[in-house]
């Protein structure tokens, strides 16, 4: 990625949630740029996730997750947090917003759920989440989808991203979220990867295309924007912090 390394007048501490069946490695090149800027940055993999794989068992639900997030911000004693959620990772950033508001200094959700609370991630995935319910899992966990479906057609890095996926709790799909119904008067922005077929993710980008309450933008690429857009995700993510400087990166970025 061509980026202008300046440091930024007021550096941030960003935590990025990755999505199902991902873990926190798909951050990697991401959380090394908003490094470089100065920013500190934390990319952990949820239990039973990435490099926490081993730890997969039946009983990992949302509340898990929810509690890996807590807690990391908690022992790391980390405040005024820019806390990233991607994909699945929408539902877990509104239960940790709803634990510890106080906290948290900024949200964004990349192409993520944002959960209604009472609502699950099955609630808002259409024909999917009439299969999560109904069909028998083995093990209570989820098969990854093929990432074509999410509209990566590079081949060779579907082949490199499929073979680190693992298969998702199930629970944490079926789970009600615990959202705050009235959120805290801190930042709010949505972004939306706008160039594949049957995003479940359009709903919410029309939501708060009209709340002044949120900041709303889109990226040209797919699900994976991180992996297939690097530099336009950078951007989006180093948006979030004062003080940024914007010489240096110029992903198809569209903003309202």
């Amino acid at each position: 990625m061509a980026a202008s390394h300046i440091p930024v007048k007021r550096p941030r501490t960003y935590v990025l949630i990755h999505g199902a069946w991902h873990g926190g490695w798909v951050w990697k090149e991401t959380a090394t740029e908003l490094r470089y800027m100065g920013h500190e940055v934390y990319t952990p993999s949820l239990t039973g996730l990435g490099d926490r794989a081993h730890l997969a068992h039946e009983g990992i639900t949302l509340d898990t997750h929810t509690d890996d997030i807590v807690n990391l911000i908690c022992m790391e004693q980390l405040n005024d947090v820019v806390l990233v959620g991607w994909s699945y990772g929408g539902m877990v950033v509104s239960n940790v917003l709803a634990r510890i508001p106080e906290r948290i200094g900024a949200v964004m959700y990349f192409d993520a759920f944002v959960p209604e609370s009472g609502k699950c991630l099955a609630d808002y995935a259409g024909e999917k989440g009439r299969v999560f319910r109904e069909r028998t899992w083995p093990d209570q966990r989820v098969p990854p989808f093929p990432l074509k479906a999410f509209g990566v057609t590079d081949e060779k890095l579907c082949e490199r991203v499929q073979k680190r996926l693992v298969c998702q709790p199930l629970q944490t799909f079926l789970q009600p979220s615990k959202a705050l119904a009235e959120r805290p008067a801190i930042p709010h922005s949505y972004v939306m990867a706008a160039a594949y077929d049957g995003t479940p993710f359009q709903q919410f980008y029309d939501k708060f295309n009209h709340d002044p309450g949120w900041s709303v933008h889109t990226l040209n690429t797919g699900h994976l924007a991180m992996l297939t857009d690097p530099v336009g995700t950078f951007g989006l993510l180093a948006d979030v912090a004062p003080g940024f400087n914007h010489v240096g990166y110029a992903g198809e970025v569209s903003r309202r």
